[in-house]
């Protein structure tokens, strides 16, 4: 399992982001996860970084989308 770190500055795609943040939620709902209270903090800061590299792609293509097609109320 490799531990990629997102940052800022980031170019990990979505998908990786994703697959990091499904890794963690895996490990910490596997029997024994008490056992990772020792990488709790890390994991925690490397579920929030992953997650908003999720978010910051899914904003980005909205803005590509709206900007091909036009804002959703245009047509109001």
């Amino acid at each position: 399992m490799t531990q990629t770190t997102l940052g800022p500055a980031s170019t990990q795609t979505y998908a990786a982001a994703y697959q990091r943040l499904n890794e963690i939620a895996t490990r910490l709902r596997a029997p024994g996860s008490a056992a990772t209270i020792d990488t709790l903090a890390a994991d925690v800061r490397a579920a929030r970084e992953a997650y908003q590299a999720c978010k910051d792609r899914l904003d980005a293509i909205r803005r590509e989308i709206d900007q091909e097609i036009g804002p959703a109320d245009a047509d109001a």
